[in-house]
């Protein structure tokens, strides 16, 4: 039995760390994606920007959160200028008679609270990596943004375009999972995964202009699929990770 003893304490020690400090994350996110449901048919494939704030409670694997993002989007599908455009090449007449373009772009915000759970893949004393799935539940806005770069349409002013911009906004539901790497030593810190935006949305204007018939409060299921990237920077609280061998 002794050289079992021996051959068991010459084996080496694996060390487990017991304890993680608490984190808070200051988080920035970028996002590009495309649309599905009722927002595919009125606009293509966005970019987006955010940030929030989270917190990981040490050695408790869960986490919350709060974050925000605008959206932003080069290709609107239903051409709600239409009535107003000439026959020449498709532009609209400026006040000094000249033809003019309005160019059309896509615009929302997503607001929402999150949480979820997290499985740790790699310890070590200076960072450690997890797989984190989430759950966000918040608010969402979109819109068609009007562009009239040389300032010669002011026919489209507010009152106009609250008849022709869409607006429509709701509850959504965002569903996430993607790879997560803490640095605990100044290093690197940063998120990757893929998420869906399920918006359930009503039409907000009473009257389109351009269509001549009112959408007050239809109901709407406005999809996004898109991968984030997120850089935090990370705020460790307590003493340092307690170790055990």
């Amino acid at each position: 039995m002794s050289w079992l003893v021996a051959g068991a304490c010459s084996l080496p020690l694996r060390p487990v760390y017991a304890q993680q400090r608490p984190v808070v994350l200051a988080e920035f996110n970028y996002a590009m994606g495309v649309p599905g449901g009722d927002l595919a048919q009125r606009f293509g494939s966005h970019l987006a920007i955010g940030g929030g704030v989270g917190f990981h409670p040490g050695k408790r694997k869960f986490h919350l959160g709060i974050r925000g993002s605008v959206f932003f989007g080069q290709t609107v599908k239903e051409d709600v200028i239409a009535p107003f455009r000439t026959s020449q090449y498709g532009l609209l007449i400026g006040a000094d008679q000249l033809l003019a373009e309005m160019k059309l772009r896509e615009r929302a915000w997503l607001l929402c609270l999150n949480g979820g759970g997290l499985i740790a893949l790699r310890e070590s004393p200076s960072s450690h990596a997890q797989l984190k799935w989430q759950l966000g539940l918040g608010f969402i806005e979109h819109s068609i943004r009007f562009v009239d770069d040389a300032s010669a349409l002011p026919q489209f002013d507010e009152n106009l375009i609250q008849g022709l911009d869409r607006l429509s906004n709701g509850l959504a539901v965002v569903p996430a999972v993607g790879f997560e790497h803490l640095s605990k030593s100044g290093g690197l810190s940063y998120y990757a995964g893929v998420e869906t935006i399920l918006g359930f949305t009503r039409n907000q204007r009473s009257y389109h202009y351009d269509l001549g018939i009112s959408e007050l409060g239809k109901s709407r299921l406005d999809l996004m699929w898109q991968l984030r990237i997120a850089l935090y920077l990370p705020f460790h609280l307590g003493d340092a990770d307690d170790v055990e061998y």
